[in-house]
């Protein structure tokens, strides 16, 4: 047998060797990182979670959870933004929300002195 022959032969049982899932296991599994997603600290720590339980490999689940276009495309920094919200009491967000009024007055009275210009007293 010719290398080129070995080498065909070996691509070919790998390939058949990739066990192949049925399209209700891929949807059910994507759906089960999507639904865990927020219960983790990132989103491959959930696939990871998923694809031992499915028994296939995270990396393939990933990829599943990617073409399926169900994934949410959040900035890190407001998903982070919303978990810390999210566990704050009430009386905090109360403080937070007095805080973020203030801070609006400063900046909308900063924005009125200088749309007045130097000549009104602006800058």
């Amino acid at each position: 047998m010719k290398d080129d022959e070995k080498m065909t032969e070996k691509t070919s049982l790998r390939r058949a060797a990739r066990p192949s899932y049925p399209a209700d296991t891929r949807a059910r599994a994507v759906q089960d990182v999507l639904a865990i997603q927020n219960d983790h600290p990132s989103l491959w720590a959930a696939v990871s979670e998923v694809a031992s339980r499915v028994g296939c490999a995270p990396k393939t689940l990933l990829e599943w959870v990617q073409e399926s276009g169900l994934l949410e495309t959040v900035d890190p920094v407001l998903l982070s933004n919303r978990k810390r919200l999210a566990a704050m009491s009430k009386a905090d967000l109360e403080l937070e929300n007095q805080r973020l009024r203030a801070e609006n007055d400063v900046l909308r009275r900063a924005c009125l002195i200088f749309a007045r210009g130097p000549a009104a007293g602006g800058f």
